[in-house]
């Protein structure tokens, strides 16, 4: 009896263990909005800020000429997030009702969607004008980090000109 009763107090300490290395992951994360943990990354514009150091590597990476230059500005005048205005504040999404907010989530996915759309037919003329030299560049740029990194995403864009990500 001595020995069983060792061996339910380890499972109790395993037990509670696992439950006390596992509650952060049960932490409130935030919203779908970029609001929560990460500081709010769209409304302070860190997200505008990287996308333009990335457009800025990619642009300067690529060598463009003269003739490739309005390919670009279209491209890159083409990508749905440039566009924030349109996002809800997130004071007027707590107004609605759940059946309500999804409904207005429906709505500004089908609108970045059809962004997406566009970008992609701009991205394919701009893509049609490079070099292979170039192209080999725009594919390497383009590459989003590989899961299962620390945090479970990508470290973002990665290329000859990308910062080495950090774990």
């Amino acid at each position: 009896m001595f020995k069983n009763k060792k061996l339910h107090i380890a499972a109790l300490v395993v037990g509670i263990s696992a439950v006390a290395i596992s509650a952060p992951s049960f932490a409130q994360r935030g919203d779908c909005m970029g609001n929560g943990s990460a500081g709010g990354k769209f409304s302070e514009g860190r997200f505008s800020d990287r996308m333009k150091q990335h457009q800025q590597r990619l642009h300067d990476a690529l060598k463009l000429t003269p003739q490739q230059e309005p390919a670009w500005t279209k491209f890159q005048e083409s990508h749905p997030f440039n566009n924030t205005a349109n996002r809800p504040a997130q004071a007027d999404m707590a107004k609605l009702t759940a059946p309500e907010r999804a409904e207005k989530m429906l709505e500004l996915q089908k609108q970045h969607q059809e962004g997406m759309s566009k970008h992609l037919v701009a991205m394919k003329d701009f893509y049609g004008q490079l070099t292979p030299e170039q192209k080999k560049a725009f594919d390497e740029q383009s590459q989003m980090g590989q899961r299962g990194q620390r945090g479970g995403r990508g470290a973002g864009p990665q290329g000859p000109g990308a910062p080495a990500p950090t774990n």
